[in-house]
């Protein structure tokens, strides 16, 4: 797998790298740590929070640079350069976000919203479908809220454009809501390429993108090779002109179109 470009790829987690269902990805770990080993750059791009995301590392047992909750922070480039923060933050911090939300959007609307950061284990356990420690990490947010949303898709639609409207954005994921600051994957994506192009090892890089949701397509449409994982939800989005699709879903359709993309390279 030796290149003479350096190989960033930024990746979605749940229903792209893990399985949608157990979160699991024993499967390829052996080949993701051959791709870590041979030079390339894996930064998981990902809606979980900065406690999430290291239990996946801790999983993987190698340290990588990471994006936590849907692009609102950048963490750890200095593995790749000890000069660059350990973390960059691009969003405002949780208190404002909620204030904000609370405050403008119209008694209607908050009627259909739950926040479940105000639930008990029980409830939030209900709806996220974790374990204890997985729960917790989950819960530990610091730039993102969570609300089970009870309107239909005329209220959805209201929500989305008045969230637009006071400069926050909105995230779906079945009816669980992740209500944040004006960030997204693709600008994270962006500043992380902006501030490593200061440094000559990291000017001229190739990118891969991999994402399975409407939440990745913006990422996708940044990266030199844009890829999606296929599963049961996103048919609608499996454009074969756009992107490499993988035919099997995560966490063995990451593999696939990994290779699929380094022979595409090579």
């Amino acid at each position: 797998m030796s290149q003479k470009k350096k190989v960033f790829i930024f990746t979605d987690l749940d229903g792209s790298l893990l399985n949608n269902e157990t979160f699991k990805f024993d499967e390829i770990k052996n080949f993701l740590l051959k791709c870590l080993n041979s030079g390339i750059k894996l930064i998981p791009t990902s809606s979980k929070t900065e406690l999430e995301i290291q239990q996946f590392i801790n999983e993987l047992n190698y340290n990588i640079p990471y994006i936590s909750e849907n692009g609102s922070s950048i963490h750890n480039l200095d593995i790749l350069k000890p000069d660059i923060s350990k973390k960059i933050i691009l969003a405002r911090p949780l208190a404002e976000i909620q204030k904000i939300f609370v405050e403008n959007i119209n008694t209607k609307l908050l009627s259909y919203c739950s926040l479940l950061s105000e639930m008990d284990i029980e409830k939030q356990t209900k709806i996220l479908g974790l374990n204890k420690k997985k729960l917790e990490a989950s819960m530990n947010r610091n730039y993102t809220f969570l609300i089970n949303f009870n309107g239909g898709k005329e209220a959805i639609e209201q929500l989305n454009i008045a969230c637009k409207k006071l400069g926050l954005a909105i995230n779906q994921g079945g009816r669980v809501f992740s209500i944040g600051d004006n960030v997204n994957k693709s600008i994270a994506v962006k500043k992380t390429l902006n501030v490593l192009s200061n440094f000559q090892d990291f000017k001229d890089v190739i990118t891969i993108g991999i994402g399975d949701s409407p939440n990745d397509l913006e990422m996708l449409d940044y990266v030199d090779f844009p890829c999606l994982i296929k599963n049961k939800n996103n048919q609608n989005l499996l454009n074969r002109d756009k992107y490499t699709i993988s035919t099997k879903e995560a966490p063995i359709g990451w593999m696939e179109v990994v290779k699929m993309v380094l022979e595409k390279i090579h």
